[in-house]
C-alpha cells in the first residue's frame, strides 16, 4: 500500500539529485546515481513513511476491521462556526452538508461514511491505501486513508446530508449551512429515543443509510412511550423474518393493532420484511398515527395517497420540509429529522406529543424539552 508514497519521496529526493547532476556533471557517476543512491533513497524512503505514518493507519485499520467485524455481528436495524484542531492519530466526527475541512501538508483523513468532494492546490493527496494519488473534484474514497502531500492544501466538503470522518494532523473545520441532523440525533438520544444501530463510528447512528421498515416502527413505539410495555411483552410473535432482538418489538406492535406486516405466504406463514426500506410517507404514517390520527374507517384523518401533505395540515411540518424529506433517498437522518419534528406537535386531542412521550415512558418531561428544544431551533424555515 506504501509503495507509491515511496517513489513519491524517493522521486522528488531524485530530482532534486538530477539538478544537482546538471549543475556539475563531475560531482557524482551515472552508476552511483542509478545504483548505490537510488537503493540509498528508496531505503531512506520507507523508513519515513514508516516512521511518520505507520502508528496511525495501523490504529485506523484495527478500528476498521473492528467495525467491520462488528457491523456484520450486529444486526443494523436498532432502532457552525470555525474552529481548529489538531490530532496525533485519527479522530472521528461527525460532519453536515457544507462543511469543510482544510488539511495542511502531512494531515490525513478517512472518510467512514458519506460523500466528500476532494479539492486541493500544491503537490499531491496520496491515497495510501491504494498507493495512489486523487484527482481533485472527485469523492474521498470510503475507508481509505488519504494524505495531503508536500507543500499541498487539502480540503474536504461534505456533499450528503451528513458524514463521519476521521482526521490527523492540523486541520481547520469551517460549518456549513447544512441541516444539522447530527444535533438532532444527539437530542433524540439525549431523550432515549434513538440507540443507534451498533456501529462503532459516528456514535453508533448510521444516518447515512436508508431506513427500514424495522427501525421506523422501532421508533413509533419509542414516541408513543410504549418501548418499556413493548420489551415486557409476552405475546406472540406471528412473524417468520423477525430479527431475535425486535421479537418484543414485532409482537407487540401486532397485538395492539399497529402492524399486520407485508404479506401471508401460500402456506400461512406471515411476514413483516423488516429490512425493506422505508419511504417518507410510510414513515409520516407512523408518526400520524402516534399522534392520534387514523387512516381506517369510513372517515379516515389521513390516507397513504396523502399522508405528507396531511402531515403539514395537521401542523406535524412545514412545506418546505415535506419537499426535503421527500426529495431522494429516505435516509435515517431524515427519519431523525421527521421524529423531532413529530415530537414537536400536537396530537389530535391537543396535547403535545412530547408530554404524551414523557408521560407514557416515564421519562423526565422537562428534560426532554430541554434536549428537543436544540434540534427544534434547527428546522427548515
Amino acid at each position: 500500500m506504501k509503495k507509491a508514497a515511496v517513489f513519491v519521496l524517493a522521486g522528488a529526493i531524485l530530482a532534486g539529485m538530477g539538478a544537482v547532476v546538471a549543475a556539475d556533471q563531475s560531482l557524482v557517476s551515472k552508476s552511483y546515481l542509478t545504483g548505490t543512491f537510488t537503493q540509498q533513497a528508496l531505503d531512506q524512503a520507507e523508513d519515513r513513511i514508516d516512521t511518520l505514518t505507520q502508528p496511525a493507519y495501523d490504529s485506523a485499520l484495527s478500528s476498521l476491521n473492528q467495525k467491520l467485524n462488528q457491523k456484520h455481528q450486529t444486526y443494523l436495524a436498532q432502532a457552525g462556526s470555525q474552529e481548529s484542531g489538531g490530532s496525533v492519530g485519527l479522530l472521528e466526527d461527525r460532519y453536515k452538508k457544507g462543511d469543510t475541512v482544510l488539511l495542511t501538508s502531512g494531515s490525513g483523513a478517512m472518510l467512514l461514511a458519506g460523500d466528500v468532494q476532494i479539492a486541493f492546490t500544491g503537490n499531491a493527496v496520496i491515497d495510501t491505501t491504494a498507493g495512489q494519488t486523487l484527482t481533485a473534484g472527485t469523492l474521498l474514497p470510503a475507508n481509505h486513508r488519504v494524505l495531503a502531500g508536500e507543500n499541498t492544501s487539502l480540503r474536504l466538503t461534505v456533499n450528503s446530508d451528513t458524514a463521519v470522518l476521521a482526521l490527523e494532523g492540523e486541520y481547520t473545520v469551517t460549518g456549513g449551512s447544512g441541516v444539522d441532523y447530527n444535533a438532532m440525533a444527539d437530542a433524540l438520544a439525549e431523550m432515549g429515543l434513538l440507540q443507534g444501530t451498533g456501529v462503532s463510528y459516528g456514535s453508533g447512528y448510521e444516518l447515512e443509510r436508508t431506513s427500514m421498515r424495522i427501525e421506523g416502527l422501532v421508533m413509533f413505539i419509542r414516541l408513543l412511550g410504549e418501548e418499556r410495555a413493548a420489551l415486557q411483552s409476552v405475546a406472540p410473535n406471528p412473524f417468520a423474518d423477525v430479527p431475535s432482538w425486535a421479537d418484543r418489538y414485532v409482537a407487540y406492535a401486532y397485538e395492539k393493532g399497529y402492524t399486520t406486516g407485508t404479506g401471508t405466504a401460500a402456506d400461512g406463514t406471515m411476514y413483516f420484511s423488516p429490512n425493506a426500506t422505508i419511504s417518507a410517507g410510510e414513515y409520516m404514517t407512523f408518526l400520524l398515527r402516534a399522534l392520534g390520527y387514523s387512516d381506517h374507517g369510513e372517515d379516515p384523518d389521513f390516507t397513504w395517497q396523502t399522508v405528507m401533505a396531511d402531515g403539514v395540515t395537521y401542523g406535524v411540518l412545514r412545506e418546505k420540509e415535506r419537499t426535503a424529506m421527500e426529495d431522494g433517498n429516505f435516509l435515517r437522518s431524515r427519519m431523525v429529522y421527521l421524529s423531532c419534528c413529530g415530537l414537536a406537535a400536537h396530537r389530535k386531542d391537543g396535547v403535545s406529543q412530547l408530554t404524551y412521550t414523557a408521560n407514557n415512558s416515564g421519562g423526565d418531561w422537562s428534560q426532554m424539552e430541554i434536549s428537543l428544544a436544540k434540534a427544534t431551533v434547527l428546522r427548515i424555515k
